[in-house]
């Protein structure tokens, strides 16, 4: 296919039929068009990668990949420079494809990867301000991207529903081999940090910034030894001993003692109670949702806390 007829498959060009009009569609500009056409249509968007796996007190970071001159800032440019750097560290069984070519790519390579296209996919390019943000550390992965989630934290965990934001966005990165569909992401990287028995990955949805971060620590369950061992504390620690897999910090007990079952509580009540700013205490409520001793009712500017 020539350019033109390809963008048009993939989504990123488009006519109307109505009034005749054709051209870019918003997904097809912010892939695939110029830094200049795209910050002079999405003067708020900004994207930035740091390599902060050997940073020191004069140091702030090992690498950066951001508006410099030296590379055309669309997404897609922003995802296959960054893609390589993110896992160029991450082990590589010498494996062979029918005895002959040597397989570099492992289920966590795919896991960071789908990270990545998560933040891309489920960004909200249309604020007024946000940045698209990797942060890459010697043990862990973080993404940011402008956005509230679109579907409860307790439903992304579960998977089987997507609701993309930018859906071209997916088509175009899943049809070049990049991300799965059908609300099977997330899951496939819930699923790998498991088999490797590390500790799961955190959503972290910020209604203040209105940003979500996805943050993937490659740190052994086993190896922590922080106050999340310990939930003798809390009132109801024996019956939470019951449940399986179960390790609380002294902040999620202090978050059950303080709540009663049954009652509706915001993250603003939980935060003055416990003396936390909201967005620390939004996480921890969170990963009590995920740990299913709470549940998560209402929208997101009007979310409430049960307590199971």
């Amino acid at each position: 296919m020539d350019d033109k007829s390809f963008l048009e498959k993939l989504g990123g060009y488009s006519k109307d039929r109505k009034t005749g009009v054709e051209g870019l569609t918003l997904a097809g500009l912010l892939m695939f068009g110029t830094g200049q056409a795209i910050r002079e249509r999405f003067d708020n968007v900004f994207m930035d990668y740091r390599n902060e796996s050997q940073v020191t007190a004069d140091i702030r970071w090992n690498d950066r990949i951001t508006y410099d001159g030296t590379w055309e800032n669309n997404l897609f440019n922003f995802f296959t420079k960054v893609t390589p750097k993110l896992t160029e560290d991450l082990k590589k069984p010498f494996k062979l494809e029918g005895g002959v070519q040597r397989i570099d790519d492992t289920p966590i390579h795919k896991a960071v990867r789908e990270g990545f296209v998560n933040m891309i996919i489920h960004a909200d390019y249309l604020m007024d301000a946000g940045v698209l943000k990797v942060i890459k550390r010697f043990d862990s992965f973080e993404f940011t991207n402008p956005g509230i989630l679109k579907l409860p934290l307790e439903e992304i965990y579960r998977g089987g529903n997507s609701k993309s934001r930018n859906p071209h966005m997916q088509t175009m990165l899943r049809l070049v081999g990049f991300g799965d569909n059908a609300g099977s992401g997330f899951p496939t990287i819930l699923d790998v940090w498991k088999s490797e028995g590390w500790i799961k990955p955190e959503l972290i949805e910020d209604t203040n910034l209105d940003q979500v971060t996805l943050v993937m620590k490659m740190e052994k369950e086993s190896d922590d030894n922080s106050a999340e061992k310990s939930a003798k504390s809390a009132e109801n620690s024996a019956d939470l001993k019951n449940r399986e897999g179960m390790a609380l910090s002294e902040r999620h007990q202090q978050i059950l003692a303080i709540m009663e079952a049954g009652i509706e509580y915001s993250t603003e009540q939980v935060a003055e109670k416990i003396g936390l700013k909201g967005p620390r205490t939004r996480q921890l409520l969170n990963e009590l949702v995920n740990k299913e001793l709470l549940v998560c009712i209402g929208t997101t500017k009007r979310r409430r806390y049960i307590k199971v």
